[in-house]
């Protein structure tokens, strides 16, 4: 079928937007990575039974057709790569990138969100020091909202037992871990001493809390074949 052929009579063509450019650019950033030509590229969809003519590819790849999630699945399994690979820029810290209907966020955000990390949110991009106070469960509001917009982001993103691994308090600071862990990394050779030790204690207490579940889920385990043995005794 040909391109005017898949659009519905009387209707324009759909604009193709941040993301699709970037799609373009990248799929042939990496047919070239592949050493592959357009005719090779439409070779191997066909024989994997996703056929895409070479003059599709060229005219995905300049942004002028339009790539449905078939398309993406198949040129990625073709590529040898993950689809999300095609759905952003090959960069990485505090670039911006442009997102479909999201508009600019961190690079960072973006790569955690598509491999379903986390919410597109931009929280803990910044190197600002934040005042803790002593009764605070968490570091500061930002986190706080943070967690509460990651909770509904899984609640629909994941599958039910990764849900369940994500939303257990061992899972959550895992997270945290990893986040403040890439900050830390961030600051440690351009921040100034005060906000790469605040970043650090930071570190440390998402560290701490983790170490405190992980103590915690191995006491229930023990707990749980004690009253396991005591009822089959």
């Amino acid at each position: 079928m040909s391109d005017e052929q898949r659009k519905a009579p009387g209707r324009r063509a759909i604009e193709t937007g941040p993301t699709g450019k970037t799609v373009g650019k990248k799929l042939a950033d990496l047919r070239k990575v592949r050493g592959l030509t357009t005719r090779q590229l439409s070779a191997k969809l066909e024989r994997a039974g996703r056929p895409i003519p070479a003059s599709g590819i060229t005219r995905m790849e300049s942004g002028e057709r339009q790539v449905t999630a078939d398309d993406l699945v198949a040129l990625a399994v073709a590529l040898n790569t993950s689809p999300i690979t095609l759905l952003l820029p090959s960069t990485w810290g505090d670039a911006d990138v442009e997102v479909t209907g999201k508009g600019s966020i961190k690079a960072r955000t973006a790569w955690r969100w598509v491999r379903g990390l986390g919410p597109a949110n931009d929280w803990g991009t910044d190197d600002d020091a934040v005042e803790v106070g002593p009764d605070d469960e968490y570091w500061d509001q930002g986190e706080r909202e943070y967690l509460e917009e990651k909770e509904k982001f899984d609640a629909v993103t994941l599958p039910p037992e990764l849900r369940r691994v994500r939303q257990h308090p061992a899972g959550r600071d895992a997270d945290l871990v990893a986040l403040h862990v890439d900050r830390l990394i961030r600051m440690s050779d351009r921040a100034s001493e005060d906000a790469f030790g605040d970043q650090l204690a930071r570190a440390k207490g998402a560290v701490d809390r983790l170490v405190t579940e992980l103590d915690r889920l191995a006491e229930e385990r023990v707990l749980r074949k004690g009253q396991k043995g005591g009822a089959d005794g």
